[in-house]
């Protein structure tokens, strides 16, 4: 009996990683896994074969798409995982951050040789690249940012103390935005442009760049401070969520001013939109890759809680 209740259990798990639902793609080290499940029972997949390795990915929050770099020319390319995989024409290659939009139409591109921005708009079928240069600042972004139509791509330097918040808008327009000192992490609102930022006191959020561009305190936590690493904003803009390394993860409701916090047991890398109010925290390692595991683990928002994803038994979605 005991034999035939774990044969069923197991046959469960291996039905709902070949066969459940596609929660989101996970990027692990030079290539790409897919989650299949529900965010409180699912599991990692295989790695899909794409032909060739990558150095740098980006999932996009809608999960149909990733922009990626090649690992042996550094050529931007859209890959729609065990699909397609089509270079971005007109991007340069090797870019140093990759920064999707909320919803994944539009993605920033930074290039640190020649400290200059690319907006990327269209995605992922008919991607059109624009140059912005950002030479003047002389250096990289600690952050950065871009509307989902492009429009506006926000950028935070650490060309001054504070660190400064710049503003690049369609018209060549460079905007230093007047800010709370100390901010760490920002993030636009899904299809509009206005912005949320983030310290170690409070949430603050900027309506309608190149517009009102009026600011408001969405949530003070300065009672309990902390150190932000990201933060990330629903599909319906309901909610914002601030990830502090330490594990903290302050769920904020934004028409009610009110807040949560849980506590991940992790140390996020960042937050990793997967649609509504589901994020990813971290990555992972699959054994015979790197030599280790990391347990992957994703926020639910809306549940307040989080959940522990364990690698695949099978070779879902391509090889292990």
């Amino acid at each position: 009996m005991r034999t035939f209740l774990l044969a069923t259990l197991l046959c469960g798990a291996v039905s709902a990683q070949v066969g459940g639902p596609l929660i989101g793609y996970l990027p692990d080290g030079p290539g790409i896994r897919p989650m299949y499940g529900l965010p409180a029972a699912g599991a990692i997949g295989g790695v899909f074969q794409a032909g060739r390795d990558f150095s740098r990915i980006a999932v996009s929050p809608s999960q149909n798409f990733a922009l990626v770099t090649a690992a042996d020319t550094g050529a931007v390319m859209l890959y729609k995982p065990g699909v397609s995989l089509t270079p971005v024409a007109g991007a340069q290659a090797n870019p140093d951050i990759l920064a999707l939009s909320p919803t994944g139409a539009s993605a920033a591109l930074w290039f640190p040789l020649t400290n200059q921005l690319e907006a990327v708009t269209g995605l992922p079928n008919t991607p059109v690249v624009r140059t912005i240069d950002a030479s003047f600042l002389n250096a990289s972004p600690l952050a950065l940012a871009i509307s989902d139509d492009g429009q506006w791509t926000v950028g935070l330097w650490n060309t001054a103390t504070p660190a400064a918040v710049y503003a690049f808008g369609p018209s060549s327009q460079v905007i230093p935005l007047q800010t709370d000192p100390g901010v760490v992490a920002l993030a636009f609102f899904s299809n509009n442009h206005s912005l949320v930022l983030a310290t170690a006191a409070r949430a603050t959020s900027i309506a309608d760049l190149g517009g009102s561009m009026l600011p408001s305190v969405l949530f003070d936590y300065s009672s309990q401070p902390l150190s932000p690493r990201a933060i990330a904003l629903s599909s319906d803009n309901s909610r914002a969520v601030v990830a502090d390394s330490t594990g903290k993860l302050l769920d904020i409701a934004i028409p009610a001013a009110t807040a949560n916090l849980v506590d991940c047991h992790c140390s996020p890398d960042s937050l990793y939109g997967l649609g509504g109010a589901l994020f990813r925290l971290n990555g992972t390692s699959a054994p015979g890759r790197s030599g280790r595991t990391t347990e992957l683990k994703l926020f639910d928002a809306a549940a307040g809680a989080v959940w522990i994803v364990p690698p695949a038994l099978n070779q879902a979605g391509g090889k292990q």
